[in-house]
């Protein structure tokens, strides 16, 4: 079977949802800035959120694209410009995290030196919690992250235009690599950038906990781009039953491990019982606190495994668009639930320093992915599991 080359639309179907994705997207960012202006300690942490949550977007896209090559699956080539796109989120979301070094003093009590010279736990942390140290890290991470990624679709990108192996196997070594880096620069990221909110607690797993929620949501963001865009025209005929059951599958499976991972940091901290670990889960289950706790969980494994362990439900489009739409819902309350109860004491508040920034977030990804989309051959014509992957059948 050849594949022939196929046209790079100058407009696309789906260019009609970027003007208003576009629209979104710096409301959005105008309600972040204005709230940093009138309401530093409630704004910035959901600018902290905002720019988390779409750096997930595109990070997971790459890390997905990684797993691919590394065990050379067939099954997803047809749909690899999907993830390919959603790694245009990354550069947005890079400068929207450096701008938050300008709100550290209002989101990390250990950069106040009044602070840190009568806590001896924050002076004994202090050789890494440091604002130089914390700010080179996040410069260092990102650009890794950024380099590899870009790395994988340039790479993607020039298979299209030459036949052979030799770009493949490149991206399969680069691909090796990115997985070495970005599970240890991961772990260390999200340590410093919301742990370290609350620095008096540790978790030793928070690391993978972080992995767990934004590849499970990255893998939702897949699902609803891949279901979109067939329903739009470029990947009517590609995109099959057989690919939505495989996507449908690794959503329940990181779901479950999402969830495992959850009740073995909840479970370790309760049965160990030490002050310093458990007022972490004290507080987020005191008051209207607890219901965002309940609510966690049910968005991010009941829901999702209930609804996807029949076989045919995977293999449904509107079921799966439904589900994954409840995860990324699921993500963001997973976020919040981390980030948010330091600065609400008295409980959560969900209004408009809230929600508008996050919005926008989702918006900015959905409109880079899909103008970054356009851009290329809907398939990876070239590569050398395609056949395989169009006449898929699990």
């Amino acid at each position: 079977m050849s594949i022939p080359r196929l046209p790079v639309p100058e407009t696309s179907p789906q260019s009609r949802w970027l003007g208003p994705l576009r629209t979104v997207s710096i409301l959005g960012a105008l309600i972040a800035v204005v709230g940093v202006i009138a309401v530093p300690l409630r704004a910035w942490p959901n600018l902290l959120l905002a720019a988390y949550y779409l750096l997930g977007i595109g990070l997971a896209g790459a890390i997905f694209l990684a797993i691919q090559y590394v065990s050379n699956a067939g099954w997803s080539v047809a749909i690899r410009r999907v993830p390919e796109a959603m790694i245009a989120s990354l550069p947005v979301a890079s400068i929207a995290m450096l701008v938050l070094l300008f709100g550290i003093h209002d989101l990390y009590e250990w950069s106040h030196l009044d602070i840190l010279a009568v806590d001896k736990i924050l002076q004994a942390k202090r050789w890494w919690l440091n604002i130089p140290w914390f700010a080179g890290r996040m410069v260092f991470f990102l650009g890794m992250w950024l380099f590899f990624a870009f790395a994988l679709v340039r790479l993607s990108r020039r298979q299209d235009e030459h036949d052979g192996l030799e770009y493949f196997n490149r991206a399969k070594r680069y691909s090796a690599l990115f997985l070495v880096v970005v599970a240890l620069s991961l772990t260390l990221a999200s340590m410093d950038w919301i742990m370290s909110i609350e620095p008096h607690w540790y978790s030793t797993i928070f690391g993978i906990y972080n992995f767990a929620g934004l590849f499970q949501s990255g893998l939702a963001a897949i699902a609803i781009l891949a279901i979109v865009l067939r329903r739009a025209g470029p990947l009517e005929g590609i995109l099959t039953s057989e690919h939505l059951h495989d996507l449908g599958k690794l959503i329940v499976a990181f779901s479950t491990f999402w969830m495992y991972i959850w009740f073995s940091q909840y479970l370790l901290i309760w049965y160990s019982n030490i002050p310093e670990e458990a007022s972490y889960l004290v507080h987020r289950q005191e008051g209207s606190w607890a219901i965002f706790t309940v609510l966690n969980v049910v968005f991010n494994w009941v829901i999702p495994f209930v609804v996807l362990l029949p076989k045919w439900t995977k293999r449904n489009e509107g079921v799966l668009l439904k589900v994954g739409i409840i995860l990324l819902i699921g993500h963001w309350i997973d976020l919040f639930w981390m980030i948010l109860p330091p600065f609400m004491r008295n409980g959560p508040q969900v209004g408009l320093w809230e929600i508008g920034p996050v919005a926008g977030a989702v918006a900015a990804a959905a409109y880079l992915t899909l103008r970054s989309f356009a851009k290329a051959n809907p398939i990876p014509k070239n590569d050398p599991l395609i056949v395989e992957s169009l006449n898929y059948h699990s």
